[in-house]
């Protein structure tokens, strides 16, 4: 842990030197070619709980496993046409650690205000947040409802490799439609969210492989004729999800294989007016699938008499609702209550967030959370005695700083 802390403290320190010192952030490539804006931010967080270990490996000790590192560039290099791309590097416990990867990079087209289009690595849309997850300036608290964005979770929900249509169109007095229709492939990482937490599920067997996954889907969002009214609604539906396991059944080594289709669905509200901003989501899933043995030294019809096919049936489902207000320039406070089910298992979660402005690149924020059950903390290794269906109220502080440019 102290290596993964050093090199967060670097880079912030790197990011707040360049913000006093830097002044342009543009690149000129000559005259002929039009500039490339350059942003970039850093942010390190530390992690306090009082009876579990939750995100990061240790926080009933208290944790810096939670940072975050970006740098994204864009231009319009022709009328009506912009190509941007983002890397990005972060560390939230068993998740990420500093492994840097290609976050976006895309080319988009908006032919009017009702059609566009971008292709690449785009981001997903769906609800509030998740196509802006990484951007702490746009969100009042350090964690979003883990529930519905979990910050281990990115490869599953961040992004996709495909295309995507997009455009608003009016309805005149009655407000307008915005729309976002995608198609492609979920690429999920090993040592990813979705990886972790199969190694949690199957702690007998060995993880080898996660599969790339297509999925479609789309959003819309209502702008009402109620100024800072919008009401809004995404699904998502992925085919043939998979991953391989391996483990030794005392009949010789076994290759098994889970896969399954997933449908999900979300739905949002938020009013902006004055100075407050009103949320409320809600979102599930539905998982089904099977898992079977692929490979094995043995017969497979003298396996299956030790390790039938399973079926595999998951339905969670998550809602919050939060209110923030900002005081003036520098202060924002909010507050959010969230509770995510899947089966017996619950977390509810009320938390309270205070966001200090401290520079136009520099936020602070310092949030208390009180929560009962542990159905999210998703890490058996470093909750040995918890079974996801404990109820008791604990509590955890997240700090975060982010510097930005």
């Amino acid at each position: 842990m102290k290596k993964h802390q050093n090199k967060a403290i670097l880079a912030i320190t790197t990011s707040i030197i360049g913000a006093y010192s830097t002044q342009a952030y543009e690149l000129n490539l000559g005259t002929n070619l039009p500039p490339i804006d350059v942003h970039g931010f850093a942010s390190q967080g530390f992690l306090v709980s009082s009876d579990y270990n939750y995100l990061a490996n240790d926080t009933k000790n208290g944790s810096f496993q939670f940072s975050e590192f970006g740098l994204n560039m864009a231009m319009n290099p022709f009328p009506n046409t912009r190509i941007a791309v983002q890397g990005f590097d972060f560390d939230t416990g068993n998740v990420g650690q500093y492994d840097p990867f290609l976050d976006y990079a895309l080319i988009e087209y908006t032919v009017c205000d009702e059609l566009g289009a971008r292709a690449g690595r785009i981001r997903r849309p769906a609800g509030i947040y998740n196509s802006i997850q990484d951007i702490d300036l746009a969100r009042t608290y350090v964690l979003l409802p883990q529930g519905m964005y979990d910050a281990r979770w990115r490869d599953w929900s961040a992004g996709l490799d495909g295309g995507e249509l997009f455009g608003s169109v009016s309805l005149q007095k009655a407000g307008s439609i915005s729309y976002e229709a995608y198609a492609g492939l979920v690429n999920m990482a090993s040592n990813g969210g979705v990886a972790r937490y199969v190694e949690n599920g199957y702690p007998t067997a060995t993880f080898h492989d996660i599969d790339s996954t297509p999925v479609f889907g789309g959003q819309l969002w209502y702008n009402t004729p109620l100024d800072g009214l919008r009401l809004g609604g995404s699904m998502f539906y992925m085919e043939d999800f998979g991953f391989g396991l391996s483990q030794n059944t005392g009949l010789g080594p076994v290759d098994f294989h889970t896969v399954g289709n997933v449908l999900g669905q979300q739905y949002s509200a938020e009013y902006v007016w004055k100075n407050w901003t009103f949320q409320a989501e809600y979102s599930t899933y539905d998982l089904t699938g099977y898992t079977h043995p692929s490979s094995a030294s043995v017969p497979l019809s003298t396996l299956l008499t030790f390790i039938p096919v399973s079926t595999l049936s998951d339905n969670p489902n998550t809602w919050y609702v939060a209110v923030s207000h900002r005081f003036n320039k520098h202060v924002e406070v909010g507050t959010y209550y969230t509770q995510f089910q899947d089966g017996s298992a619950m977390q509810k979660d009320a938390t309270l967030s205070l966001r200090l402005d401290i520079k136009d690149w520099w936020i602070l924020k310092v949030e208390g959370h009180y929560i009962e059950g542990t159905a999210l903390l998703r890490d058996q290794a470093n909750n040995p005695n918890d079974t996801g269906n404990n109820n008791s109220g604990w509590f955890m502080l997240a700090v975060k700083t982010t510097v930005s440019f």
